[in-house]
């Protein structure tokens, strides 16, 4: 059964319209978040003695992601292979033995666009930092960004003295960042970025 003529005219206009707005304009791009800004391609660590974990916005980092750079008699520096941006928070889980070379320990990050070129370096009085030092508090720690973000990181007692010097051969040496850590030997850093 053919449709009516004015049907059909309806249907043609509809049709071309339909065509001439899809072509007449560009389709808008959805504009920048600012959580989109990227702060870093890579991170640098080093750590007196080791990470154990990486957490990236709540979810574990692979083994993958994580390459050993370098070791000096237990102690590490790190390249973590993730890009992060401005509202990402990062979890490590870093630990110490204080039997060893008299307890001192250090922690320092770098987040790297290139060498000597950083979105955020480990520092104690930015408010970036914090420390969760209890394993009953890690899982919510690591999970919401703002958990325990008022308990501020500090610089350790004892700072291993090869930490800096290590932590500018593989960041740059214009890194000026601090040795940070928590309350115990075997303690939980965030970072919140900016």
């Amino acid at each position: 059964m053919p449709l009516p003529i004015r049907l059909m005219g309806v249907l043609m206009l509809c049709a071309l319209f339909g065509l001439v707005s899809l072509h007449s304009k560009p389709a808008a791009k959805r504009p920048r978040q600012q959580d989109d800004v990227v702060r870093a391609k890579y991170l640098i660590t080093t750590t007196d003695d080791f990470i154990v974990d990486v957490y990236h916005n709540g979810k574990h980092v692979p083994d993958s992601k994580r390459v050993l750079e370098n070791e000096i008699f237990g102690a590490t520096v790190e390249r973590i292979n993730i890009q992060v941006h401005k509202g990402d928070w990062i979890v490590f889980n870093v630990v110490n033995n204080r039997m060893r070379w008299g307890g001192c320990a250090f922690f320092g990050a770098a987040g790297c666009f290139t060498n000597n070129e950083f979105g955020f370096v480990s520092k104690v009085e930015d408010g970036n930092w914090s420390a969760c030092d209890s394993p009953a508090d890690a899982d919510a720690f690591i999970s919401d960004p703002a958990y325990l973000r008022h308990r501020s990181v500090r610089r350790p007692e004892a700072v291993w003295d090869q930490g800096v010097a290590r932590m500018k051969d593989h960041a740059g040496d214009r890194w000026n960042g601090d040795a940070i850590w928590g309350n115990s030997r075997n303690t939980w850093i965030k970072v919140n970025v900016e």
